[in-house]
């Protein structure tokens, strides 16, 4: 069951950019193809893999109907994918109000115990390591700018970098 629901979310997303790359600006005049050309052909391809392999499911799914567990929607392995899922996406909507560092400092913790680890010396030095790692890599040697945030955060992401 879980496939097939995953088969239908990836199916609406990419029909949707689909959709969208078969509407951008016309450029033909100047290009045969297109900027969209490329685009659309693979989404395209997507499209109709991910039909073919939603009906693959759906039979498998109506012939092993009998032989599937239905209370064994929200087990453990389960429940802490949908836990890093959010936390991932609230990291992405946080992360340019408090900054690459300070996002990185709640998100890595959070993601080291759902993963198993049991050490809180581990926890504290890989959740401090980390995001100190990658902001004086890609901020200082590698010059690529981090989101800093706004207010207060900002003031501690220049602090820091």
């Amino acid at each position: 069951m879980g496939s097939i629901l995953f088969c239908f979310i990836l199916l609406i997303i990419f029909v949707y950019f689909l959709i969208n790359s078969i509407n951008m600006e016309n450029l033909r005049d100047v290009d045969p193809i297109g900027a969209s050309g490329i685009p659309t052909f693979i989404l395209f391809i997507l499209v109709a893999l991910l039909i073919y392999t939603l009906i693959k499911e759906i039979v498998k799914y109506k012939k092993n109907k009998e032989k599937t567990n239905h209370n064994a929607l929200f087990t453990k392995p389960a429940l802490i994918i949908m836990i890093i899922t959010v936390g991932i996406a609230i990291f992405i909507l946080v992360l340019n109000k408090m900054g690459f560092f300070l996002s990185c400092l709640f998100l890595t913790p959070l993601l080291l115990v759902l993963l198993g680890s049991k050490s809180k010396i581990q926890i504290i030095s890989f959740s401090v390591g980390i995001p100190i790692l990658f902001t004086f890599l890609f901020g200082n040697i590698l010059s690529i700018p981090l989101p800093k945030g706004i207010g207060i955060f900002s003031e501690i992401s220049n602090f820091i970098y």
